[in-house]
């Protein structure tokens, strides 16, 4: 294996000196006004304006990937799609959990757990066809199979998108039906990772007219098994606690409930030998029974049909349903702390991840107007296991839950014992989205022409998150169901370890009406663009947050038998009436009274001005504006907090508005060495206002809290550039610079990074560089050789930089060291450096006719990127790419 291993790698980088497959980023339109070379770079169409358009030819920061592109590229998922874009970014805890970044426009990402209920949508826009399928924490992870194209739209695109769109929109094309002929294709993949499981994948398409011209179909099956490359190796855990007994000069650390219980107990004792305060006994956990290597494998299945029926030559129907199912496994992230791709985990962590998508659409004329209405259904349902042992670590309120209650409340009398620290939780969400759209334009050759819509969409997302913290030895023994005065989605009494719990349903509804229009000052030389669109958003939540403590959620306590040894677990035995439902943490229906629903409305606009060369150059000016939807805590801030200082400020802050964006930009599209060369370019200054920052702060409240925190300003350049060399060499590149900063404190804050600050997930630069050499030879082979590098810049992983829980009792003199209120008790790192990062992929092979078969590299230097580092679970986690893997791929076309 070693010798397959060295022979392979060696092989693939060769072709990293002078290979690259041309990703179709800068096509330039070809014209009749312009010669051109025999080797000019073929054209593409984009439909980022509404209309059909060549991509060169539209002025706005727009970057697309061909069908084509992407299978020479390998590319099939998100994550693997930002590698060739210069300026997305992505927070990923693995397939089905990322968030989308574009131009540094993000401040960080929640724990998965809350998203459903508490997570701001996203500030990208993420489309399917014209389907909308924006989430919040969770965008949908939509497997790449038989794709017309992939466009990414840089920048507010608010006028013709809408909601969500601030930064940009991703958008996914899917292929048509067609009624040429009959056409097939089949692509295979296996793959081997180093230190990792093997990989396997196949994909195909069926396409055949049922009636001449009238009626055809289109079928994509697709299956994706990718191996994992984490091991989850053998470990202990216990609450943590450490009292320093009798060392004079140095301060508890550990659980922050047990650090603060610790000092307390010394309040006014000079030297503090631990003699007022008993620590408890604390009982460990392993995780033999889920020890293994490899353990975070990921499986794709799906499909999707399409059908096109021709009514007329002027009306037409599309028809599609999408469905697809991923299951995975493990976890994506490793710990650094345990050694290179390993992690300890001391329970079950997986995903189910299924969604059907219909989307309909009708095309058609009146005259000379183009008509279309589409709309689409999203039904989305999520159930996630995740261990959460780590919790123990920063968890307030633990040992509440894994103790004995004469822990919690410092009391030797009712029990001094934390039991096996084992913990999860669940999530179960389920997303609903409807969405309808009609939409008229004019003749695109008329000299003012114009584009006008209405849009109407409603989004449900049901969610039911249970955390399964309670310890049945710390008396934790009855079942119980929801307080049936909170009308719960799933009413069913939970299983006994379940200690807390969501219940909420959140229906964001929008409408809107839009409309930009172009005029040719100089027919064919110079066009103003103006549009506008008016949003009216409404937004509401019921539902409930429940707890465990109401006072009876234990068994009656006996402690253990006169004499016992230290540490010896007493026992509980249920009440004569026992308790029958949860308590109610946060009801929605109170908390939210007259809030919920509320209205945002509110107009966007756009403008623009664009010069056209002869060429097929042009330069533009543009302004954009764009936003997201607002929303709702479950609970005010804490009350003395930061953030709300007065009892006014804290029934404020349950809501929280949109976010807002505009965006000055200046680009150009150059069309060079008669079409061989396409330069593009954008320079662009973003201001972001009442960003909306989501945060668990202990200090603010025990449950995550979004508001509006700050303002911030991102100012950049982004390029790409492809040069066809000669008919068998391409070569191109792409780049972005990013300058971002916070700029100002909406609210009197602790929590994140001092102003001037960047911008999470925002390097100062990202770059890619890329060639493809390909030939015909005479008996009809076209061998070929391609690769590049990937470079991304150092940033950071959240602007939140404090969220340490701070002593909150008297002044305290403890073994020498005085602590005053407000002082750190337990220090948790937020904002983590990404170290700057360089990957390497080549692939050789060969076509002939209707087939091609493939070598392929990937991550060719085996390194360890750090894409995300998440401190969600108590520790810090990192998000990396796949190690080094190798693989062939074959694909047949008929």
């Amino acid at each position: 294996m070693k010798q397959f291993w060295c022979t392979s790698a060696a092989v693939t980088a060769l072709s990293v000196m002078g290979a690259g497959a041309s990703p179709a980023w800068a096509q330039a339109a070809q014209t009749a006004a312009a010669p051109q070379a025999d080797n000019a770079i073929a054209d593409i169409t984009v439909t980022a304006t509404r209309r059909e358009e060549s991509l060169n030819r539209v002025p706005l920061a727009i970057q697309a990937l061909s069908g084509d592109s992407l299978q020479k590229l390998n590319i099939t998922t998100f994550e693997k799609l930002i590698e060739f874009l210069p300026n997305v970014r992505s927070a990923s805890r693995g397939p089905g959990t990322s968030s989308i970044y574009i131009r540094g426009l993000s401040t960080d990402t929640p724990g998965l757990q809350i998203t459903g209920t508490a997570g701001s949508f996203p500030s990208v826009a993420l489309y399917l066809n014209d389907a909308p399928v924006s989430l919040p924490g969770r965008n949908l992870d939509i497997y790449a199979a038989d794709f017309q194209r992939i466009e990414v739209l840089a920048g507010p695109q608010g006028t013709l998108f809408g909601a969500s769109a601030e930064a940009g929109a991703v958008r996914y094309i899917t292929n048509k039906p067609d009624f040429s002929g009959v056409h097939a294709g089949f692509t295979g993949t296996y793959a081997l990772t180093k230190g990792g499981s093997d990989s396997q994948s196949g994909s195909a398409f069926f396409n055949f007219p049922i009636v001449e011209n009238k009626l055809a179909v289109r079928l994509v099956v697709y299956s994706d098994q990718q191996g994992g490359y984490i091991d989850n190796v053998p470990g202990t855990y216990q609450l943590p606690f450490d009292g320093h007994v009798g060392q004079a000069g140095q301060l508890p650390t550990g659980n922050p409930l047990l650090v603060r219980q610790a000092l307390a107990s010394c309040a006014g004792v000079n030297n503090c030998t631990g003699s007022n305060y008993i620590a408890p006994t604390r009982q460990s956990v392993n995780n033999d029974r889920f020890v293994g290597d490899n353990f975070n494998d990921a499986n794709y299945i799906g499909g999707r049909i399409a059908v096109t029926y021709k009514i007329s030559d002027d009306w037409s129907i599309d028809l599609m349903h999408l469905q697809q199912r991923l299951r995975t496994e493990g976890t994506f992230d490793y710990d650094p702390a345990v050694g290179d791709l390993k992690v300890q985990q001391y329970g079950q962590n997986r995903l189910r991840d299924d969604f059907n998508l219909e989307n309909w659409t009708i095309n058609g004329r009146i005259g000379k107007l183009d008509v279309i209405y589409t709309g689409s259904y999203l039904n989305r349902r999520t159930v996630q296991v995740n261990d959460y042992t780590r919790y123990s670590n920063f968890g307030l309120y633990v040992p509440y839950y894994e103790c004995d209650a004469g822990v919690y409340y410092n009391n030797a009398a009712r029990g001094k014992v934390c039991y096996t620290p084992t913990k999860s939780y669940q999530v179960r969400d389920t997303n609903r989205h409807w969405t309808h759209e009609v939409r008229v334009t004019t003749p695109a050759a008329a000299r003012l022409r114009g584009t006008a819509g209405f849009f109407y969409d409603v989004n449900k997302i049901y969610d039911n998150t249970d955390w399964s913290y309670l310890n049945q030895g710390a008396g934790f023994i009855y079942v119980r169901a929801p307080n049936p005065s909170v009308n719960a989605i799933d009413p069913t009494p939970r299983p006994v370890n379940v200690g807390f719990f969501n219940d909420v349903t959140r229906r964001d509804r929008q409408l809107a009406v839009y409309g930009e229009a172009s005029f040719d000052i100089i027919p064919q030389k110079l066009t103003i663009t103006g549009g506008a669109r008016y949003y009216n958003e409404q937004a509401s939540q019921t539902g409930s947050s429940n707890t465990s403590f109401d006072g009876v959620s234990r068994g009656i306590y006996t402690p253990p038998p006169v004499g016992s040894p230290p540490g010896t677990p007493g026992s509980y035995r249920p009440s004569a009436t026992p308790p029958l439902y949860y308590g109610i943490s946060a009801n929605l229906a109170d908390n939210l009274r007259g809030l919920s629903p509320t209205t945002y409305s509110g107009v966007l606009f756009k403008g623009n001005l664009t010069y056209k060369l002869d060429s097929g150059s042009l330069f533009y000016f543009t302004y954009s504006d764009g936003f997201r939807p607002g929303g709702f805590n479950r609970r005010p801030c804490r009350l003395g907090s930061a953030i709300c200082p007065t009892q006014e400020i804290f029934r404020q802050r349950t809501a929280y508005r949109p976010d807002n964006v505009t965006n000055y930009e200046v680009g150009a599209k150059l069309a060079l060495l008669d079409r061989t060369l396409q330069v593009n370019l954008a320079a662009y200054w973003i201001n972001w206002t009442n960003i909306q920052q989501t945060v668990f702060d202990q200090n603010i409240s025990n449950q995550t809290f979004t508001t509006n925190l700050s303002d911030a300003r991102i100012r950049g350049v982004e390029g790409d550039v492809t040069w066809r060399a000669t008919h068998q060499l391409t070569f191109n590149g792409a780049f972005s610079y990013n300058d971002s900063e916070l700029t100002k404190y909406r609210q009197a804050t602790t929590v994140l990074r001092p102003i001037g600050s960047e911008l999470a997930l925002s390097p100062k630069f990202q770059g890619n560089l890329r060639a493809r050499y390909e030939t015909e030879m005479s008996n009809g082979w076209r061998p070929y050789i391609q690769g590049g590098v990937h470079y991304v810049g150092s940033s950071i992983s959240s602007i939140i930089d404090n969220v340490s829980i701070r002593y909150n009792g008297p002044n305290v003199v403890y073994n020498g060291v005085a602590v005053n209120t407000g002082d750190v008790s337990t220090p948790l790192v937020a904002g983590i450096r990404q170290r700057a990062y360089t990957t390497f992929n080549a692939a050789v092979g060969v076509s002939k006719d209707d087939w091609s078969l493939e070598l392929y590299g990937e991550n060719l230097s085996d390194a360890r990127p750090q894409l995300f580092i998440s401190g969600n679970d108590g520790i810090n986690r990192v998000t990396t790419s796949r190690p080094l893997s190798v693989g062939l791929r074959g694909s047949f076309k008929m």
